[in-house]
């Protein structure tokens, strides 16, 4: 029993990779997880899909607040090129939990679609926030946002393995 114990202990807590993608109307908000914690358990990816108007609104507000931090920083164009550009965000992933990344989360990217004279039409481009990008109030929402999105992916993996019980 103790050997049991300590082969435990050296695999970790029993964990969700989970992340969200967000976008505008009709992509809405999609949370992708699965669970690897070994070869017997290993579960493919399950994906929750929450249409734009069934987003809580607390959830909204923190997924709007991260959103806005990573357009804020997409790099203006060098010179004269920023005359007649558009700027376009067409998706964003948050990374809620994954033990791969250890003490390396928060990480966001956002996916944007830039149009301008300069570049041509639509060229796809990708801002990304490591941790330390993150202000304290980034931080304070992906926070709050990640036990939210936890909650559901939990809720939702239970459901699936009760679904496959005899």
């Amino acid at each position: 029993m103790a050997k049991a114990v300590e082969v435990f202990s050296l695999l970790g807590k029993h964990e969700l990779v989970v992340q969200l993608d967000y976008g505008p109307a009709p992509l809405g908000l999609k949370i992708r997880y699965r669970y690897p914690l070994s070869a017997v358990h290993l579960s493919p990816e399950r994906v929750v899909r929450i249409p734009q108007d069934q987003i809580l609104r607390d959830v909204a507000r923190h997924l709007d607040h991260l959103i806005k931090g990573l357009t804020a920083r997409i790099p203006p164009p060098p010179g004269l090129a920023s005359e007649g550009r558009l700027c376009q965000p067409t998706s964003a992933t948050i990374v809620i939990q994954d033990r791969r990344h250890g003490n390396e989360l928060p990480v966001a990217w956002l996916n944007y679609e830039e149009d301008g004279p300069e570049i041509g039409p639509r060229v796809e481009k990708v801002i990304r926030m490591d941790p330390q990008d993150f202000t304290t109030d980034e931080l304070s929402s992906w926070n709050r946002l990640r036990q939210r999105i936890k909650g559901i992916a939990w809720a939702h993996h239970q459901g699936a393995v009760a679904a496959l019980a005899p």
